[in-house]
């Protein structure tokens, strides 16, 4: 055992116990009080001579600050939650990344959560990032029915990626999810293609039936009955696969299908691939979000892209500004129409292309 500086026993530059900030003042033969300032550069100044001699006494006892202790001291963790529907959904993953690359950027850890879409996880976990007292919370895709009450309780801000219906006013960051279909459904139609099919989601989710809303309000008025036209299944590739199986079946002689996910369109790719159909010379596709999967697909996709590092940036500042901590706080960010070899009507080396 060696005598260190200051009197303080010490092993190799490290005490026997855990080391305290008394320890590095000792150390450094300053106060404690210099020891914080250093760390938490400030709030007063430090000499730099006095600065150096606290962090080589830092470095020497090996001394790691006490985060709960200053999590409670300052009264914050310097992390979010992020509440994810099904974390192996591409666009879900992509977008949780997409968060968490904004939140260390600002210094933020990210405590990820995954529901799977399961109202009884989703409760759940709530509370318990409720309970970790996280300095803010995220979620993707929530149930209609989300208790929201105990980040409510515990005073921690919320946004979501999705509108809240009802009368629950919750900051949100997305698309106009009814303004990004029209446009995708109206560039099909620009093609000559009548007879749209439309591959959607749960009905009872809000962006679903905007999606909806919006292929509808396009192939209507071309003079086609749209009640064979559609068919909902899984926001997944099972989902997707099943449902185009399903339209397969009706023979409605459509020439071009808009799918409301990305993770659908991979299972309807497979679909239509067993069924000897081919995209896009037997049936012109178009998809929704714009993930990598839509990009390396099979033919890849046109797609409408939701802009992930934007909203994940938006939504992260909305909670480092104090934003989401009011109400009626609502951002809408502009989406992108990407179109690739899947609607044909162009050559297309698989990069995407201007409108």
């Amino acid at each position: 055992m060696k005598r260190g500086v200051n009197g303080i026993a010490s092993s190799g530059g490290r005490l026997g116990r855990p080391v305290t900030r008394d320890d590095v003042a000792r150390r450094a033969g300053v106060s404690s009080a210099v020891v914080s300032y250093v760390l938490n550069n400030g709030p007063r100044p430090v000499a730099e001579s006095t600065r150096q001699r606290v962090l080589e006494a830092v470095s020497e006892l090996n001394y790691r600050p006490n985060a709960a202790a200053r999590a409670f001291r300052l009264q914050r963790t310097s992390s979010f939650g992020l509440l994810v529907p099904d974390i192996s959904n591409p666009f879900f993953a992509e977008l949780a990344k997409a968060v968490q690359d904004s939140a260390l950027s600002h210094g933020y850890a990210v405590v990820f959560t995954d529901t799977e879409n399961d109202p009884a996880r989703e409760a759940d976990q709530i509370r318990f990032l409720a309970n970790r007292q996280v300095d803010g919370a995220l979620m993707i895709g929530q149930t209609p029915s989300a208790d929201l009450s105990p980040f409510t309780d515990a005073r921690v801000p919320l946004v979501t990626f999705d509108r809240f219906e009802g009368d629950r006013d919750v900051p949100t960051v997305v698309i106009d999810d009814y303004v990004a279909a029209h446009e995708g459904v109206e560039h099909l139609r620009s093609h000559g293609h009548t007879r749209i099919a439309y591959l959607g989601g749960p009905a009872d989710l809000p962006a679903a039936r905007a999606r909806r809303r919006a292929w509808m309000d396009v192939v209507a008025p071309l003079g086609v009955s749209v009640d064979d036209l559609a068919v909902e299944g899984e926001f997944s590739r099972a989902g997707g696969y099943r449902a185009a199986k399903e339209l397969l079946t009706r023979n409605t002689g459509s020439t071009a299908l808009f799918v409301s996910t990305d993770t659908q369109s991979v299972g309807a790719l497979r679909a239509l691939g067993e069924a000897g159909m081919r995209v896009p010379e037997d049936l012109a596709m178009l998809s929704f979000d714009g993930t990598q999967e839509a990009e390396f697909s099979s033919p890849p996709l046109s797609v409408i892209r939701q802009p992930l590092e934007t909203m994940a940036a938006t939504a992260v500042g909305l909670l480092l500004n104090g934003d989401a901590r009011s109400d009626g706080i609502h951002r809408v960010v502009p989406h992108q129409l990407l179109l690739r070899a899947s609607c044909g009507h162009h050559n297309d080396s698989g990069s995407d292309l201007p409108r």
